[in-house]
């Protein structure tokens, strides 16, 4: 797509057949021909993410570092293709670093999950879809250069700050950036029908965290927002926000 915000563009990375509802949107924070790129998608995302470098006319030596929101493999299996192409150096909150780097096995998928994921296919397509999925979910692992705790602050475009957002994984990060009064949000949220909402509860290792994690951003009242899942939103985004994220809870009674 065009630019979305000055500095800021997003490639949308293609569905996976088994996971229609799965569409990667990669975030490119440039400045001064330089890119800070956010995620790295599924396996072979890294040839989509060429062709729109060279549609804006930067060379894949432009991307100097790549943050990881988490370790799931929708976010880091391009990891190791683009590090390979780039040179760039890899961040992630050190919480999730031994998955992304291999050193820890990489969480089984919940069976109710997988099979959820194999009923939205075609019958004589799912011995594929499933020797696909196992087959990303063996991707290499790659070393991390700077293992983050959250409260960093990128000196680019007005400034990026790197929030902890735990409960999706124990090392989910999101991305704020007050000057634009943008949230990139990773998988802490998603903008689908209509509402900004929380990461399915199946989806996420910790589901209370999660949410305790997700209302903790709408304090920082962003109406601008970028999901990795769903969609983005170019104004609004406060009255998009959901009830359940945006209501309080009554205090328990003694």
């Amino acid at each position: 797509m065009p630019e979305f915000l000055p500095g800021v563009h997003i490639v949308e990375v293609a569905r996976p057949a088994f996971s229609p509802g799965a569409a990667m949107n990669l975030c490119l924070l440039v400045q001064d021909g330089k890119i800070t790129l956010v995620d790295a998608g599924f396996p072979g995302s890294a040839g989509l993410l060429l062709a729109y470098l060279g549609e804006i006319d930067l060379s894949p030596r432009a991307i100097q570092r790549i943050i990881i929101t988490h370790h799931h493999i929708d976010h880091v299996g391009g990891l190791a293709e683009i590090v390979a192409l780039t040179g760039a150096e890899v961040w992630a909150h050190k919480a999730d670093v031994p998955v992304i780097d291999g050193t820890q096995p990489r969480p089984a998928l919940p069976a109710e999950r997988l099979d959820a994921m194999l009923a939205r296919i075609p019958a004589d397509q799912r011995e594929a879809a499933a020797a696909r999925m196992q087959q990303m979910a063996a991707v290499a692992g790659v070393p991390v250069d700077l293992g983050l705790v959250g409260g960093e602050e990128l000196k680019l475009l007005g400034g990026v700050e790197i929030l902890h957002t735990p409960g999706h994984t124990a090392g989910h990060l999101a991305l704020y950036l007050p000057a634009l009064s943008l949230l990139i949000a990773g998988d802490l949220l998603r903008y689908e029908e209509g509402t900004i909402h929380e990461s399915p509860a199946g989806f996420s290792a910790d589901p209370e965290e999660a949410l305790a994690s997700a209302r903790s951003v709408t304090n920082l009242g962003f109406d601008r927002f970028i999901g990795y899942h769903g969609g983005y939103a170019a104004a609004g985004a406060k009255e998009l926000l959901s009830e359940s994220l945006t209501r309080q809870e009554a205090p328990s009674s003694i």
